[in-house]
């Protein structure tokens, strides 16, 4: 039982004259909210408002299971703004994008609509959970943008999800991301608006995290007044901590200094013990945390035996070839053909609880199926997925991710089957 602590603020920043930002958290309940209101003069922070108090309101009321709670609140929230939009024409056009967090033990149910951001913390990474419903957002997600050429396009702003513009269903496609996560003791979640993001990188957003760890309304105060400095719109943070995220985050207590007399002797003793434990420090690191490979197979070698030796981080280079062979995917690890029409696999591709791995370039002539991805959070572009008598893509469980620019055909069953919370 992970037991939620937080801390929230808001600031309009010093070029805005009004704050269309709404945050909420309420660690007794494990409810935490950040809403980005959208439209002309007042009408954004009164769409924030409605959306605000009607999710609240729904999310304390626990009936139906979390995620179907969510939908509905997100749902009666958008339908209500249109409404209010329909009937006061000086709110006319106003919406809304946020994301909602219910926490129950060590669970994290999400809701997510437009460009706010879920974070994840933990053990010194910061992961981004969910997706910006935007032009460039999306483009960033799957590669195409680094973060930074995000942070400049002049398009960044823009939004093709939102709350309140149109009449909405609560299992409507392309409407609500619904997530299901992992929140325990040591990892700490950080909700904002794209105020934040905008004006911070995430490794930014990491480092004040850590470093205030345990001190949550510092750190939310140091991120709002870094994004002011750097940014021109309302910025809302939310930071959530599990009881043991201070200790992960920051280094335990150094030794009291000695107050030994021979104090030139304990500065030359500490000069040499430092520099060796340095030494020894930057050895183990190296050792836990080596830098990134690109490690390249070519037939008749297998993919899987390439896998067995792939770290978080590294990218498997696929030569042209055909290649045998059920293969398990890695959580954090990349395959990459150079030509899909060229780069053959006759097996399965499965992912079971994985995440932040990438498929691209493939073709993939499966069995039963052509990827199985179940509770994994896989990117899958410009493959081909043929031959398989059952689905040639199937999604189960929480399974979540990209699929650009692939050819799903030739399958005897459906070509992509999602079930399940997926």
């Amino acid at each position: 039982m992970t037991t939620p602590a937080s801390a929230a603020a808001s600031h309009q920043g010093n070029v805005r004259g009004n704050n269309e930002d709404r945050v909420h958290a309420d660690d007794a309940r494990g409810i935490y909210i950040v809403v980005d209101g959208m439209g002309g003069h007042s009408a954004g922070e009164h769409a924030a408002e409605i959306a605000l108090d009607i999710i609240r309101t729904r999310l304390e009321r626990q009936t139906d299971d979390t995620p179907q709670r969510m939908r509905e609140a997100i749902t009666l929230a958008n339908n209500a703004i249109f409404e209010a939009a329909r009937t006061h024409t000086e709110w006319a056009g106003m919406a809304c994008v946020l994301t909602a967090v219910v926490i129950e033990g060590s669970q994290a149910t999400v809701g997510h609509v437009g460009d706010t951001r879920l974070y994840r913390i933990e053990r010194g990474r910061i992961e981004k959970v969910t997706r910006d419903h935007s032009p460039v957002g999306e483009r960033e997600d799957c590669g195409e943008l680094k973060e930074a050429e995000a942070m400049r396009h002049p398009r960044r702003n823009e939004v093709f999800r939102d709350v309140g513009s149109r009449p909405r269903t609560p299992d409507e496609e392309a409407f609500i991301d619904i997530y299901t996560i992992a929140f325990d003791a040591g990892s700490a979640l950080l909700l904002c608006s794209d105020g934040l993001s905008d004006a911070l990188p995430a490794a930014a957003i990491l480092e004040t995290v850590q470093r205030d760890a345990g001190d949550r309304q510092r750190a939310v105060n140091n991120l709002i007044e870094a994004a002011i400095e750097h940014g021109k719109d309302n910025v809302s943070v939310v930071l959530v901590e599990g009881e043991k995220f201070a200790a992960s985050a920051r280094p335990g207590p150094a030794a009291p200094p000695s107050r030994s007399r021979l104090i030139p002797v304990c500065i030359m003793v500490g000069i040499v013990l430092g520099a060796l434990a340095t030494l020894a420090t930057e050895a183990l690191l190296n050792q836990r945390h080596p830098a990134p490979a690109v490690l390249t197979v070519a037939a008749p070698a297998t993919i899987a035996s390439a896998l067995d030796r792939a770290r978080p981080g590294d990218t498997i280079q696929i030569a042209p070839g055909t290649y045998t062979g059920n293969i398990a995917l890695k959580s954090g690890v990349n395959l990459a053909g150079s030509d899909a029409a060229r780069c053959i696999l006759k097996g399965i591709v499965t992912a079971h609880g994985v995440y932040s791995a990438k498929l691209t370039q493939l073709t993939v002539s499966g069995e039963a199926a052509g990827l199985d991805l179940h509770d994994s959070d896989v990117d899958v572009e410009r493959c081909i997925v043929t031959g398989a008598r059952d689905a040639g893509v199937r999604y189960t469980g929480t399974s979540r991710g990209l699929l650009l620019a692939s050819e799903i055909r030739d399958n005897a069953g459906p070509g992509i089957l999602v079930s399940g919370a997926a």
